[in-house]
């Protein structure tokens, strides 16, 4: 297992160009300057790529992953998009602006996807805070269409890394499995009640019928992801896929994945995936 540094130096280091090159309409058309990719999976396992190496090794250097709310056990995350200091502690905060301060990058944005298994983060941040809030604002889709595609031209590269990742569960010890300080993000029960209250009773039930692992699938689904495609995400077999999606659309009584994948994008629109 390699260690922090050895990781920078092998993927984050040798792979620069290439990791650039992908990041690079974001950069070009949006002025994004810094993308962060993390995978945490429920045994610990770390992977982690960056299109600023200097920005990985100030972090590695300083020691600053420690107080880090977002590198803990995925059951302690939630999908979605938000302003990266939305959790974490006073020295949290400060560390951000220290690394802010040190590479003129603002504003950063968390987009999180959390499946049974692991979650994966990307950290977008800026020239400007301008940039960002309009990203967040009104482009949304836009970062999770990049993130697709981040993953797939990348895919050899992450595939390696997975195989001699970091080990999170012992490099924080028992800090890896502490709670994530309150963030201002609406709680589950609260989020079913309003969708209730505005008239989304049969959509709260109709998601709160699949498992995990089918909101896992439609996720994927909705994020244009082939059998085969999430058949690698989720260590499965593409016929295992295709066998709940099959189940997916019995439970919601969909007549095809094209129903299906409407039905899907108005869970996620809503919250419920």
């Amino acid at each position: 297992m390699a260690t922090w540094q050895e990781i920078i130096q092998r993927y984050h280091i040798r792979h620069h160009n290439q990791i650039a090159k992908t990041a690079a309409p974001l950069r070009h058309h949006f002025h994004i300057t810094c993308i962060d990719y993390i995978k945490i999976d429920n045994g610990g396992k770390f992977s982690y790529l960056c299109t600023r190496p200097e920005c990985s090794e100030y972090y590695a250097a300083e020691g600053l992953y420690m107080a880090d709310p977002y590198f803990r056990h995925p059951s302690l995350h939630r999908s979605g998009l938000f302003n990266i200091d939305s959790v974490g502690s006073n020295e949290f905060k400060k560390n951000n602006r220290k690394v802010s301060d040190q590479f003129n990058l603002y504003f950063p944005l968390i987009l999180s996807k959390k499946t049974a298994d692991s979650v994966e983060f990307f950290c977008f941040a800026g020239e400007t805070p301008d940039a960002l809030q309009s990203l967040y604002l009104h482009h949304a889709p836009l970062l999770k269409l990049f993130g697709s595609y981040f993953k797939q031209e990348l895919k050899a590269i992450l595939r390696q890394m997975d195989e001699e990742s970091i080990s999170l569960a012992e490099l924080l010890g028992e800090a890896f499995y502490e709670g994530v300080e309150p963030s201002h993000a609406i709680g589950e029960e609260a989020l079913h009640t309003t969708l209730i209250a505005l008239g989304k009773t049969k959509d709260v039930e109709m998601a709160a019928s699949l498992s995990p692992r089918e909101r896992d699938c439609l996720r994927l689904l909705i994020h244009g992801n082939s059998a085969k495609d999430s058949a690698l995400e989720l260590d499965l077999s593409p016929r295992t896929i295709e066998s709940y999606l099959e189940n997916i659309k019995n439970k919601l009584c969909c007549c095809s994945k094209r129903e299906l994948f409407s039905i899907g994008s108005d869970f996620a629109d809503l919250g419920l995936l």
